[in-house]
């Protein structure tokens, strides 16, 4: 990260628009951190080679393979992935054949599009986690959500609306990204965050690349009522 995108990131949104028109620098080109809009995803999906690719060469490859090896010893049948994105990890559940039910949803229409055409075979939603019916009317029991915590800030507000008993599976980062909202230094703060809203809760450490970003792996089974958060 450069020196002026360090120097934006903490200034009010009228102060930073006048620092970028000084610096001579088009307003798009530096880029804040935080949550983004549907529109900027639909954007990151058409630039980057990574979420076209088969899931077998993405760079969260091998935190897909132990989610499906979590879904296979825990004998998961019906499924809801919360932003779903393209597909890729629907597929490799498609692929080794362990689910009778499947429902994906993201609001970035362009990856919906895309996890359609590359897995006709489960159902796909173009849908906001917060507001969506299909928590209530789709039928599932477990729930996935990688990449996608760490993306919002009402991130607990979401996991609330799971259905009480519903085993959840998801990862959450340790390193920063324009996209990200937060990242976790150690399981521990992971832990502190998330082990309110789970029974059986557990936290593990997946390596994601040589440039030592760590995927955190949560799994819990819901809880009726959670005080604490």
């Amino acid at each position: 990260m450069s020196f002026t995108s360090l120097v934006v990131r903490a200034l009010p949104t009228s102060v930073e628009n006048v620092l970028r028109r000084l610096l001579g620098r088009p307003p798009h080109f530096v880029e804040l951190s935080g949550e983004k809009p549907a529109e900027w995803y639909d954007r990151a999906f058409e630039e980057a080679d990574d979420y076209s690719a088969h899931y077998t060469r993405s760079p969260y490859y091998i935190s897909w393979t132990v989610i499906v090896d979590r879904i296979r010893r825990a004998k998961v049948k019906s499924v809801l992935e919360v932003a779903c994105g393209p597909g890729q990890l629907a597929c490799a559940l498609r692929d080794v054949g362990l689910l009778e039910r499947y429902c994906g949803f993201d609001f970035s229409e362009k990856r919906v599009a895309a996890a359609r055409t590359a897995c006709p075979e489960f159902a796909f939603e173009v849908a906001d986690a917060f507001t969506t019916p299909l928590f209530n009317t789709v039928p599932y029991d477990a729930v996935l959500a990688t990449e996608f915590l760490e993306h919002v800030t009402d991130d607990l507000q979401v996991l609330k609306r799971i259905r009480a008993g519903t085993r959840f599976i998801g990862t959450v980062p340790n390193y920063p990204y324009v996209s990200h909202v937060r990242h976790f230094l150690d399981e521990a703060s992971v832990r502190e965050r998330y082990a309110p809203f789970f029974h059986e809760f557990t936290v593990s450490s997946i390596v994601r690349d040589l440039q030592g970003h760590v995927l955190f792996l949560i799994e819990g089974v819901k809880r009726e009522s959670v005080s604490s958060a």
